[in-house]
């Protein structure tokens, strides 16, 4: 048995971090459709599942994979924009962020040195604040 499957999925795509993303969904969708009783929610819910599904059974695999890709690109995103939030959060007490007004450089500088002159290490515009 074990050789049949290893059979048929040899030269198949397989799963990846977006075939997981892609069921927790659908098991996420399917649980609110059993709570609210809205259809579309399963229909979500299955699409979700059916999408996983053709992925995973997949023979193309550049195709799979360039979409591996860009997921892994959408995800560093989203949580590099958290991490940034919660490190400003967590350095509230001892720095400021200012952007730079050339390049939009998020710039840190220490908090109660008054008004000081900041250089932006990127493209070397020097801007006055208050720290």
């Amino acid at each position: 048995m074990r050789d049949k499957i290893r059979q048929f999925m040899a030269g198949r795509y397989g799963t990846d971090a977006l075939n997981q993303f892609l069921s927790v969904v659908a098991i996420v969708l399917l649980l609110i459709s059993l709570v609210t009783r809205w259809g579309i929610f399963t229909w979500l819910g299955l699409a979700a599942l059916v999408y996983c599904y053709f992925r995973t059974f997949s023979r193309n695999i550049s195709r799979r994979t360039e979409e591996n890709y860009r997921f892994y690109n959408l995800k560093e995103r989203v949580t590099g924009k958290f991490q940034g939030v919660k490190r400003r959060w967590d350095d509230r007490k001892t720095y400021r962020y200012f952007r730079c007004p050339q390049c939009h450089q998020m710039l840190r500088v220490p908090k109660g040195r008054g008004r000081i002159e900041i250089s932006c290490p990127r493209c070397g515009t020097q801007f006055i604040r208050k720290s």
